[in-house]
């Protein structure tokens, strides 16, 4: 999450920027921020929650020590 936190947040100058010579980088800087926020919010909200809708009663996720039984 850091990662993609700083990665967009260094990528919102060129973004917004209207300086000469930002028409050939505003393109790709914007679809990057766009898609790293769109992929922290994807792996932050969505698969939690998909998580805990399709997970039935008795499913659980085994502690930190715990083995796997077949």
């Amino acid at each position: 999450m850091m990662t993609m936190l700083a990665a967009s947040l260094g990528q919102f100058p060129a973004a917004l920027s209207h300086d000469i010579g930002s028409d050939s980088q505003r393109p790709l800087a914007i679809v990057i921020v766009g898609g790293l926020l769109a992929a922290m919010v994807f792996s932050l909200v969505f698969l939690p929650t998909a998580y805990t809708w399709f997970a039935g009663p008795g499913d659980h996720l085994p502690a930190a020590g715990e083995a796997l039984e077949d």
